[in-house]
């Protein structure tokens, strides 16, 4: 909290998979009234709507050089496929989610990673996020000096907002991606989307919300009360179940859960029907040679999903595009109407001039995935002892506007108030910048991995597997033991501790060569409770404290400790030498109490096979 207090501005980024922003507050206004949040306004050049996002778009030239960012990129993007020249640059929608799939696809993206443009090119993954990051910030930036208010790049604290569902390789791409775009380590932080919006809605008036019963959603911030907070954006939903603890700060009470089935999934089940009706070719067609006509489409979509009256009986009319109509007459030598009187969907769909009709119907059948989904991981979460006394579900994000999902919540939650937010959109925003003024309010998380440090012990026969078995200044070790820190599903509070004792010895001649070598203290995650070894099932290496001697040399014997300490969504390791006080540092992603230094028997984090 004290490194956010002396800086004058705190602003926050949120990439989503469909629209992308930030939100900024000074020092002062904070102190005065913390919902006091300010964010642009942003629309197209061509004209149009203002929105407090922009798309997710990004296009880039031949030599991988941002030429523009959300609806300017749009727009130039459908000029561009219009003269046929997309092949000379690169364009980029929902960025965000190919980071997310590249993890369940099981790659490794802790460096960095090939994603794919819209038509197949291959490009960073790093660079991509780098130059979004980039583009915000100079946006800011750039508003701060037209207005002559005298801010400086250094008296900024940024905060980057990220699904909750998101494993830690994921965040740790993400501090590395900022670091690239010129934000410090000291000058930036990560916070949990549900847990940003929950920050901010706790502190607005009720009549900011969107509820049957005021006095029930005051009581849901009451100390004790227990509450889930469903964020569901344009590509995840992520389920994040709450307390409020007695001094009013939160307490994440159960491990994070969610998935990609957020509001994309609705337009998908859009563009099938599409496809159905006019073919796959002719679709990508219209896409390629009317880009413009096909993003005021996918728009107009947009706008009638989550502003849809669930008790109109009245048809959806969403925009369909002479352009389009005129690809199906010249390829199928027919027209929308007669296609759509010879298909399944004659009773369901007609079209008069630019307009398609859908029947309510027919519409509603797009939701249902996406609905049944969130509503199955609701109840999951609702069976597990923690969340039995769970009294609210409070709905944030862009497709919570969508009054077709809160219906599907309503229904099957009877017995529990939910309740939105008015600006639900923006609320991961607002809250994610109140989180960087007082990152210390969410005092409590549950570990979503065991954490741990990876050491050697005295063999003990029978008690260690011979494979482990090596010597070392003429004693045997066990190598790649498991030192558990903090245990997945265990609550910690920011600022718990744990430390273990270590020692080293460099005695015989055959040690010497090492006495220059860095010390290294491997941190591992598990998804078990109680792994023994680094190297059994669901263990990971998750980061690495390099110690150089010091003086270019250790001495024969080397006295010291590593210490995991949490910090918000991050957590910091530390080898702390004893005889010098030097402390070594790293940071990494936390989703990992009280404190403890642990004495007993020796442990030795070097092991002369892990540093070949």
């Amino acid at each position: 909290m004290s490194k956010a207090k002396t800086r004058l501005v705190v602003a926050a980024i949120d990439f989503g998979s469909h629209g992308s922003g930030y939100a900024f507050s000074f020092r002062h206004q904070f102190e005065a009234n913390p919902i006091d949040v300010s964010s642009p306004m942003w629309s197209p050049e061509s004209g149009g709507d203002s929105f407090y996002k922009t798309p997710s778009a990004m296009l880039l030239d031949s030599n991988k050089n941002l030429v523009a960012f959300g609806h300017d990129a749009e727009d130039r993007y459908s000029v561009i496929c219009e003269d046929n020249e997309q092949n000379a640059w690169y364009y980029l929608k929902g960025f965000k989610m190919k980071l997310y799939r590249a993890v369940l696809e099981e790659k490794d993206i802790r460096k960095d990673f090939e994603m794919k443009e819209i038509n197949g090119k291959s490009i960073s993954a790093k660079l991509v996020i780098k130059l979004a990051i980039q583009y915000l910030r100079k946006h800011l930036l750039d508003q701060f000096e037209e207005r002559n208010i005298g801010v400086d790049a250094n008296d900024i604290e940024w905060v980057i907002t990220v699904p909750a569902i998101w494993n830690d390789a994921c965040k740790q791409f993400m501090r590395d991606a900022a670091e690239e775009a010129g934000i410090h380590g000291d000058m930036f932080s990560i916070v949990f989307e549900p847990e940003a919006a929950s920050v901010y809605a706790r502190l607005l008036p009720v009549e900011k919300f969107i509820g049957e019963n005021k006095s029930t959603i005051l009581k849901t911030f009451d100390p004790g009360t227990k509450f889930i907070v469903v964020d569901a954006g344009g590509g995840t939903v992520d389920i994040s179940t709450q307390e409020v603890a007695p001094n009013g700060e939160l307490k994440i009470i159960h491990k994070v859960c969610g998935g990609s089935w957020g509001g994309e999934m609705v337009n998908e089940k859009y563009r099938i029907v599409l496809t159905k009706l006019v073919g796959g070719p002719v679709l990508k067609q219209f896409k390629k040679e009317q880009g413009a006509d096909y993003n005021e489409m996918m728009r107009d979509f947009e706008r009638k999903k989550k502003t849809y009256k669930l008790n109109s009986k009245e048809t959806v009319n969403t925009r369909f595009p002479v352009s389009l109509k005129d690809i199906i007459a010249d390829s199928d030598d027919s027209s929308i109407e007669s296609i759509i009187n010879e298909s399944t969907f004659k009773d369901k769909i007609s079209t008069k001039r630019d307009k398609m009709f859908i029947k309510p119907d027919l519409f509603l059948t797009f939701f249902n995935e996406s609905c049944n989904l969130t509503v199955e991981e609701i109840k999951s979460v609702l069976n597990h002892p923690r969340c039995e006394d769970v009294s609210a579900i409070m709905m944030v994000g862009g497709f919570s506007e969508s009054e077709v999902l809160q219906d599907a919540v309503k229904k099957s939650f009877p017995e529990l108030d939910v309740f939105v937010p008015v600006d639900g959109g923006l609320s991961v925003l607002k809250g994610a910048v109140i989180y960087g003024h007082n990152p210390n309010i969410v005092a409590s998380r549950v570990c979503n991995y065991t954490y741990g440090v990876s050491l050697s012990v005295p063999f003990k026969t029978g008690a260690h597997p011979e494979s482990k078995r090596y010597t070392w200044d003429n004693e045997e070790w066990c190598r790649h033991v498991f030192h558990v820190c903090f245990k997945a599903d265990q609550d910690v509070k920011v600022g718990d501790i744990e430390q273990i004792e270590l020692n080293d010895t460099f005695v015989t001649s055959a040690s010497q060569c090492r006495r220059t070598h860095p010390l290294r203290a491997e941190i591992y995650i598990s998804d078990k409770p109680d792994p023994k070894f680094v190297t059994d099932e669901g263990c990971q290496k998750h980061a690495v404290i390099h110690v150089k001697p010091s003086g270019g040399q250790w001495p024969e014997q080397v006295f010291g400790w590593v210490e995991l300490k949490v910090a918000g969504t991050e957590m910091i390791g530390t080898y702390v030498n004893a005889t010098t006080k030097e402390r070594t540092s790293t940071k990494f992603e936390f989703l990992p109490s009280g404190y403890k230094f642990t004495k007993g028997e020796k442990k030795r984090l070097f092991d002369p096979a892990a540093s070949e």
